[in-house]
């Protein structure tokens, strides 16, 4: 699996994290209005695991943007040292996806 998959594969679950935390969250209020007071305690133990689960999601989300960001500046470097193997590189690139897609 290349790095770029990698940082797409953790987009991906960040988002689909931060989509399962919200439903979760509204889940919880809905659920501790209808229960009373003995869910009072227990939502905001929940709520505080939350508020710490998000932080961390933050953070992961920081490290996964900051990692993009050296890797586009690498990518960035090498076509600039590179600048005709690069061209070279995308024209093959682009001829296999074309032979490819009129294969079908």
């Amino acid at each position: 699996m290349s790095e770029t998959d990698n940082v797409a594969t953790k987009e991906r679950l960040i988002r689909d994290f931060k989509s399962l935390l919200g439903e979760f969250e509204s889940l919880v209020r809905d659920g501790a209005s209808q229960l009373g007071e003995k869910a009072g305690a227990a939502r905001e133990q929940l709520d505080q695991n939350l508020r710490k689960l998000r932080g961390q999601l933050e953070d992961v989300e920081g490290r996964v943007f900051e990692h993009g960001k050296v890797m586009a500046k690498a990518t960035d470097d090498l076509v600039h040292d590179h600048p005709w193997e690069s061209a070279g590189v995308a024209f093959g690139a682009g001829l296999l996806i074309g032979i490819l897609i009129n294969r079908r």
